[in-house]
């Protein structure tokens, strides 16, 4: 489930994203709040942190495809954390100072890989999926994060 210790930042998501399916439309609230959960790796987790992540950003008025942008980043996260982590994963989602911010822990020590795969390879798409969607992500091992910003909301990232 992991990438490199260094973080990822995409500057030419700075303006306006060309990643698919990505708007900068929504406003990201300067509000302050987040969710948690930990959960027992198990698949049927998957869509219950999707649709926990979707009523959590409606709250902000979060919809569209910023929501489902984040919604899928969610998805392939927790999706990777139970299929290559160890033990226990958390999501945390925390929306501040015109960011939504995400990240995912589990007990695998191993920092998550940005594989490049083939055209017939079913899977192994994931972490290009979360570099492509956020403007900036990382991973220090145990933990895989990323975030949204919008510059307009007075984001100071």
């Amino acid at each position: 489930m992991r990438q490199s210790t260094t973080s990822q930042s995409r500057p030419e998501l700075a303006a306006e994203s060309s990643a698919p399916g990505y708007s900068r439309k929504a406003v990201i609230p300067a509000k302050a709040d987040a969710f948690c959960a930990a959960f027992m790796p198990h698949p049927a987790a998957v869509g219950n942190m999707r649709d926990s992540t979707a009523a959590f950003l409606s709250r902000f008025g979060l919809a569209g495809q910023l929501a489902g942008s984040v919604v899928l980043v969610v998805s392939e996260l927790v999706t990777n954390a139970i299929k290559h982590g160890h033990g226990l994963v958390e999501l945390e989602i925390h929306v501040a100072g015109g960011t939504v911010t995400v990240s995912v822990t589990d007990e695998n020590p191993a920092p998550a890989v940005l594989n490049q795969a083939d055209p017939d390879d079913i899977s192994g798409r994931g972490m290009a999926l979360v570099a492509a969607y956020s403007d900036k992500w990382g991973s220090s091992g145990e933990k895989t994060w990323c975030e949204f910003r919008d510059d307009r909301a007075g984001s100071a990232a």
